[in-house]
Formats: C-alpha cells, sequence, structure tokens
C-alpha cells in the first residue's frame, strides 16, 4: 500500500480555449460540482494558476492559452480515488477541447 502514498497526477490537456476562457469554465462549471468539490477542497486562484489544497491531495493546475497542466501530488484517500479523479478531469477538460461554434 506504499504505493498510494505516493500517487500522483502529471497530465496535461490540449484545449480549444484560452487561459481565460478555462478559468471561467473551471470557476463557473467545475469548482461549482459537489462530486469534484472534495478534489479541489480550498482552491484559490494565483493568476492563471489554481494552487488545490485538499484532503485528496495538493498541486496546481494552469492554464494557457490552449492548453492545461495538472500537477498533483495526492494524499493516501486521494491516490485511493486516483481513476476516478483522472476520469472526471478528463472529462471536464474535453468539454473545452470541442470545436468552438462561430
Amino acid at each position: 500500500f506504499s504505493s498510494l502514498n505516493m500517487a500522483s497526477i502529471h497530465k496535461t490537456f490540449s484545449t480549444n480555449s484560452t487561459a481565460q476562457e478555462m478559468r471561467e469554465f473551471v470557476t463557473n462549471s467545475v469548482l461549482t460540482r459537489k462530486e469534484v468539490s472534495i478534489f479541489f477542497g480550498d482552491a484559490a486562484w494565483d493568476g492563471n494558476t489554481l494552487k488545490i489544497n485538499s484532503t485528496l491531495g495538493e498541486g496546481t493546475m494552469e492554464f494557457r492559452d490552449n492548453e492545461v497542466e495538472i500537477n498533483v501530488e495526492l494524499s493516501f484517500f486521494g491516490g485511493a480515488a486516483k481513476s476516478t479523479i483522472e476520469d472526471e478531469l478528463e472529462k471536464q477538460f474535453k468539454k473545452l477541447s470541442a470545436p468552438k461554434a462561430e
């Protein structure tokens, strides 16, 4: 079980959105969702970086135009839920990679 203590999520998602658009999406559509709020805990913005600190882990989500990079070190509990967390993040950021309506 010691590997669960060292679990982490290091992913980069390509999007079709600017950093500002992604910040608005995360603030309004992700952070407000009860099923993912436990992952974000006491999340706080620092420019285009969302600093995450929760019982599941701590780290950052860095938003750049057309890309988001996630680096989170998971706690024991976060490690146990790693695949669920990754699946939910992927589902949310796929919404930002869809072609934009003109």
